[in-house]
């Protein structure tokens, strides 16, 4: 009877059945004939540290990213520029508004304060009188227009050389003087 037993319940006892064999699908239990055994344990591989090789920065590089960096101040600059000076036209928009409002609101005033009979009643007291015809002249503009340009007598090269450097400088600063005011 122990072999019996040692048959269907294995050599520890533990009543354990083949569950992969051909005659448990069948419904026939058939008792395991040996222990199955664990695989051995085996270590698990170390991890290595990765070395990573350092990279050289090219010099050309460094002297990109620096040029692209002062690239995108320059604009961020040029946009603030851009904004501070379209705020200041606004501003002087809505001043030339107010300017113009109060500029029609004296006039309207100057208009009203004009008394023609004050201005007729002075100029008697300072002797003026109307003109009377005799006093009215005619001009008559129906004729040509012309108009005459002298030349000046050559002077000698370097004459020349100095009167056109002396009106280049004179222009220059013609041009730049409004600029800088």
């Amino acid at each position: 009877m122990a072999d019996e037993k040692r048959r269907y319940y294995g050599a520890n006892g533990a009543a354990a059945y083949d569950v992969y064999s051909v005659d448990f699908r069948s419904n026939a239990a058939q008792p395991l004939e040996r222990p199955r055994q664990l695989p051995d344990e085996q270590p698990l591989p170390q991890r290595q540290k990765r070395v990573r090789a350092k990279t050289a920065v090219a010099p050309f590089t460094l002297f990109g990213m620096m040029a692209a960096a002062c690239m995108l101040v320059l604009v961020i600059f040029g946009y603030v520029q851009l904004y501070e000076a379209s705020t200041e036209v606004s501003r002087l928009e809505s001043q030339l508004q107010e300017l113009n409002a109060q500029q029609t609101l004296l006039k309207s005033k100057y208009e009203g304060k004009i008394d023609l009979d004050a201005i007729k009643q002075r100029a008697a007291e300072l002797g003026l009188r109307a003109p009377e015809t005799e006093q009215i002249v005619y001009v008559n503009l129906s004729g040509s227009d012309r108009a005459e340009i002298y030349q000046q007598t050559r002077t000698s090269l370097i004459g020349e050389i100095v009167q056109t450097i002396e009106q280049s400088v004179s222009s220059l600063i013609a041009y730049l003087r409004p600029a800088s005011a």
